[in-house]
């Protein structure tokens, strides 16, 4: 479930005072969700600063023998196995008495494997006083022993109505039909399924096709003057990031399912903020035509689906059993 940021931000400060903050979290969103002026407001209230000093409104500002920001470096934007060992360093000395030391990793995803093996070891062995966050728009590029270790924050951005892509709206005005021709039953439901598994299988073509001209762009430049083993890991990243951005693709087309049952729940408590405002009155109709408890379990099917595709199920069959349970 994905949070507005002053929603995020109550419930985390929530656990501080009661102190149950955690050691370690992964913020993650779509730019301009808000994730690091969340992150710059956690910092303030635990180390007792005033989050409205002008002085101190942004995550750089922040910085300073307890807080630590590191991000990618040079021409390859890339979070190297140094960076994080600074970042560690620091962790293990000792703060100023009740202030927290902090590693902010912006990016995160751009965390190369010796980093990554480094950070993980931080983060089973986190030093006493300590809080790790991690900040990614893709947090399948993360290796799953990192996933595990941390508390999970999704943002949305507060208020704003979500950007839809060209792909995703294709979607979501089949589905504005399929209510507004009032179709029902298991073929009419499978019917959906195959409009929406054919917007993925697009939309992974147009990342693969564009990641493999990234490739050949770097083959034809560094052909002669690298290794071979150099150009064949560069293959791999370009096969890792294809999985990764179509697996963010589906995720955030998933969310998309979620919030048009979520704005008919909205609409039925008389709230006026919209995530998918353009389909407004589909998502009315669909208010009145169904009562809380089945818009509920059609979200719970939703649900399901998303926490399904995280394991190794088949993708067709999480599909289509959930795409019956929630349509059909």
């Amino acid at each position: 479930m994905s949070f507005p940021p002053e929603e995020a931000y109550t419930l985390l400060r929530n656990s501080y005072q009661n102190d149950r903050l955690a050691h370690a979290y992964l913020i993650t969103g779509v730019e301009g969700s808000g994730k690091q002026e969340l992150c710059r407001r956690l910092i303030c209230l635990v180390n007792g600063i005033n989050e409205l000093d002008p002085d101190k409104q942004s995550l750089q500002s922040l910085k300073s023998g307890n807080v630590n920001v590191i991000g990618p470096e040079s021409r390859s934007r890339r979070i190297t196995v140094d960076g994080i060992r600074q970042a560690e360093k620091a962790l293990r000395m000792a703060s100023a008495a009740g202030l927290k030391k902090v590693v902010v990793i912006q990016e995160a995803d751009r965390m190369m494997p010796a980093a990554s093996n480094a950070f993980l070891k931080t983060l089973e062995e986190p030093p006493d006083n300590s809080l790790l966050f991690l900040l990614t728009a893709q947090p399948e590029q993360l290796l799953t022993t990192i996933l595990s270790r941390c508390i999970r924050i999704s943002l949305k951005g507060e208020g704003k109505a979500w950007v839809i892509s060209d792909e995703a709206r294709h979607f979501l005005d089949q589905l504005a039909r399929f209510y507004q021709e009032r179709r029902a039953g298991v073929s009419a439901a499978l019917s959906l399924m195959k409009v929406f598994s054919g917007v993925l299988s697009q939309e992974k073509a147009r990342i693969g096709k564009l990641n493999d001209e990234s490739l050949k762009g770097e083959v034809k430049m560094y052909k002669q003057t690298t290794e071979g083993d150099w150009l064949k890991r560069r293959e791999e990243y370009y096969k890792a990031l294809t999985e990764s951005e179509y697996l963010q693709f589906r995720s955030k087309l998933i969310e998309y399912l979620l919030a048009w049952f979520g704005d008919a729940m909205r609409l039925q408590n008389q709230y006026q903020r919209l995530d998918l405002p353009d389909y407004a009155e589909s998502t009315k109709a669909l208010a009145t035509s169904l009562d809380s408890i089945q818009l509920s379990k059609k979200m719970d099917a939703i649900e399901s689906l998303r926490n399904h595709l995280t394991t190794n199920v088949q993708e067709a069959l999480a599909l289509e059993s959930a795409f019956i349970q929630a349509f059909a």
